[in-house]
């Protein structure tokens, strides 16, 4: 079936949905969702949507009917495809929120909410990310989205988190790094063209070449 794009009324849709009486209050909120399923996305193996549903929703919904549900959750896979297509077509990936940071420390700005989903994803699917040669990386890759979570205590996030123009200079790149990050974990490292060694004449006796046995 060809994947069909939400459309503006069905983002909103999905968004009041999130913000709503029916869901749990720990629930993920749409950008937080964003987030996540953006993480999923980049993930070389998305697990399924019977598994990462129920990390957004922390609990089962209190829909009004089977029909319902069966609409809310055919939104949020069709978002996922959405956030795979843009990912796949390696144009500027759009971030749903202002990249900002809160002032007030008991506020989280979206961007801040936007990237908590995201390393929740990062950690959903973590043997994905770092069981590879590009470990050191991909680590490096997500020091902007650490920053911005504002989840960790790492003295090197806490000394960014410290200065408001190290910290805006970081989670500015978080947009490019969406795409560096999908093309990090998509591609394969080069490999050198193989090139046979030469064949060194045997000395000795018989002038036998032991060396010749192709490997």
């Amino acid at each position: 079936m060809q994947h069909q794009p939400l459309d503006d009324l069905e983002l909103e849709e999905l968004e009041n949905f999130l913000d709503s009486d029916s869901v749990h209050e720990d629930c993920q909120n749409f950008v937080m969702a964003h987030g996540f399923l953006t993480a999923l996305s980049i993930s070389t193996e998305a697990p399924a949507a019977s598994q990462w549903l129920p990390i957004v929703f922390e609990e089962t919904p209190n829909f009004t009917s089977d029909k319902e549900q069966k609409h809310i959750e055919n939104l949020f896979t069709r978002l996922f495809g959405d956030i795979q297509k843009e990912l796949e077509s390696e144009d500027d990936f759009l971030v749903p929120c202002e990249i900002e940071v809160s002032s007030n420390p008991d506020e989280l700005s979206e961007l801040e909410e936007w990237a908590s989903g995201f390393m929740e994803g990062v950690f959903f699917t973590e043997r994905h990310w770092f069981e590879t040669d590009k470990e050191e990386e991909i680590a490096e890759l997500l020091l902007p989205f650490m920053v911005a979570s504002g989840l960790f205590e790492d003295e090197e996030v806490q000394q960014i988190r410290e200065s408001e123009k190290l910290t805006q200079s970081c989670i500015d790149q978080i947009p490019q790094l969406v795409t560096d990050l999908f093309l990090a974990l998509r591609t394969e490292p080069e490999k050198k063209a193989y090139k046979p060694k030469p064949q060194s004449k045997a000395k000795g006796k018989g002038g036998n070449n032991k060396g010749g046995k192709k490997r």
